[in-house]
């Protein structure tokens, strides 16, 4: 069953990427947490005519490229699953909400069946769609610079909160829309990456690790918005990621981390940045 679904997505890759990229949203609401793979694949959907940028090239920068001022397109229904909780969302998001919302929300993204678990399609949408009021009150080149000084991100922050595994969904979520080079990816690229730095719960910046990281050890193809991401974490020494002991609490998993970023660098940039030995 697994395979047969696998050939019929990799045709629709390569024949349709645009309405397989267009309902991205869809697809990973109903793709399993554990196949990896397929969803890598989904997200690695490009639309015909948008350019490859090569993230390993060393002249590579983000913020010159004209796509990420581009919206991409999205068929699915984002708001359909928050419409019981989406006018005081919007209002909290035009500063007309008591902070005291954000509590609210965090009831409001369990699953109904009065269990703990989050509901990941909500969570999907939700994300999706603070990330879109986000972008419409920055422009593409304020976004690192400004991200702290918005509702949105507040938001994101206190999802933070969650417990590990309440995160690991939520920053599955993020990752969802790391996809080709477009305003969305580069948006939820920065939330990530500001997300790691400002943390102070070593927790956190290690579920964001394992989040990407775990989609980059699986066979390729991998996510264009996914690659720019972790190569600007290990890359940038604002981050100083292999100074976190979790990128060295094992001779397994520091190899892990080494051979990832190999793949994911030109040679010789890994040992520049701190990895390897």
């Amino acid at each position: 069953y697994y395979d047969g679904t696998l050939r019929v997505i990799l045709m629709l890759v390569h024949d349709f990427p645009t309405f397989l990229a267009a309902y991205h949203l869809s697809f990973c609401n109903v793709i399993p947490e554990n196949c990896v793979q397929l969803r890598n694949i989904i997200l690695s959907a490009t639309p015909k005519g948008v350019p490859f940028h090569d993230p390993i090239n060393r002249n590579f920068k983000i913020d010159q490229l004209p796509e990420i001022s581009q919206s991409p397109l999205i068929l699915s229904n984002v708001v359909g699953p928050l419409m019981s909780f989406k006018n005081e969302l919007d209002n909290y998001l035009r500063g007309q909400q008591s902070p005291e919302f954000l509590n609210i929300l965090l009831s409001q993204l369990r699953k109904e069946d009065n269990s703990k678990e989050l509901d990941a399609p909500k969570v999907n949408s939700v994300v999706l769609y603070v990330g879109m009021q986000g972008l419409a009150r920055l422009q593409n080149d304020q976004i690192s610079s400004n991200l702290s000084r918005t509702p949105e991100m507040e938001l994101f922050q206190k999802l933070m909160e969650l417990d590990d595994r309440g995160r690991y969904i939520i920053l599955n979520a993020f990752a969802n829309q790391l996809r080709y080079p477009s305003s969305h990816t580069h948006y939820f690229s920065c939330v990530m990456l500001f997300l790691f730095n400002e943390s102070k719960d070593e927790g956190v910046k290690e579920q964001i690790t394992r989040v990407l990281l775990e989609r980059l050890i699986t066979q390729r193809p991998h996510p264009w918005g996914l690659l720019i991401t972790f190569i600007e974490l290990i890359k940038n020494t604002k981050y100083q990621f292999w100074n976190h002991s979790f990128t060295r609490c094992a001779t397994e998993i520091e190899k892990v981390f080494e051979n990832v970023a190999r793949s994911c660098m030109l040679p010789g940039a890994v040992a520049a940045t701190g990895g390897g030995d």
